[in-house]
């Protein structure tokens, strides 16, 4: 399996972070997409070498690294590496999303972001609403799920997806007002979430298209299989 670094025009970025990662199904998620940089950070790097990816960038204070000689494996190859103190205040995903956004990028796409350590999980997750702020669209992907988040007014259409049916809507730290949904199984038309309610859990799409509108707020989508 290879991922290649994509030519100039390309500007979609991928990080690997330290969580679980599925290698059988990142390999085929992976399968043929290109992207201008390929981050490492931290024990992502373990992710890279086992998946066969040769990443462009690798950062972090590789606390969580097991084999420590791989470090100066890729570092021999001359990939740059940021190396941070283990006592810093945000985490190695966290820099690694500062750094992607510094980039000017279209998307990012986050493997390994997901896992055991909730705290980290929803730390990621808040991560999601860092680039949506900049301007820049945002998943976190894993083998059961696809996630997004949504911020202010904004439209989005979705085809179904066979491997995962249902989307679910969750607000993300306050109300989120105005939201549409036309073309699902449970329509909506100018309704506000709360972070208390589960209104927007297990919905699915109808026909060939499901469009989704919000007015105001941070919104945050989830594509499942299970």
């Amino acid at each position: 399996m290879t991922v290649r670094k994509a030519e100039k025009e390309s500007k979609d970025i991928l990080i690997l972070t330290g969580g679980n990662l599925d290698g059988e199904f990142a390999a085929e998620y992976l399968r043929g997409k290109t992207y201008a940089h390929i981050i490492a950070a931290d024990r992502g790097l373990e992710a890279c070498r086992a998946l066969g990816i040769v990443p462009t960038d690798i950062l972090g204070d590789f606390d969580s690294i097991k084999e420590r000689n791989l470090l100066e494996e890729y570092e021999r190859k001359g990939i740059p590496v940021r190396t941070y103190p283990t006592r810093k205040d945000y985490t190695d995903t966290h820099l690694a999303v500062e750094y992607a956004i510094e980039l000017s990028p279209s998307s990012v796409t986050v493997l390994g972001a997901t896992g055991s350590r909730m705290d980290h999980t929803l730390a990621n997750l808040s991560m999601l609403c860092l680039l949506a702020k900049a301007g820049i669209w945002g998943k976190i992907v894993d083998s059961h799920n696809e996630i997004e988040m949504l911020c202010g007014q904004v439209e989005r259409k979705y085809a179904p997806s066979p491997d995962k049916k249902y989307i679910s809507l969750l607000a993300w730290g306050g109300e989120v007002k105005g939201i549409d949904l036309e073309g699902f199984a449970y329509p909506l038309k100018n309704v506000s979430m709360t972070p208390d309610v589960s209104l927007g859990i297990s919905n699915e799409i109808e026909g060939t298209q499901g469009i989704l509108r919000m007015r105001e707020g941070n919104l945050l989508v989830i594509r499942s299989s299970d």
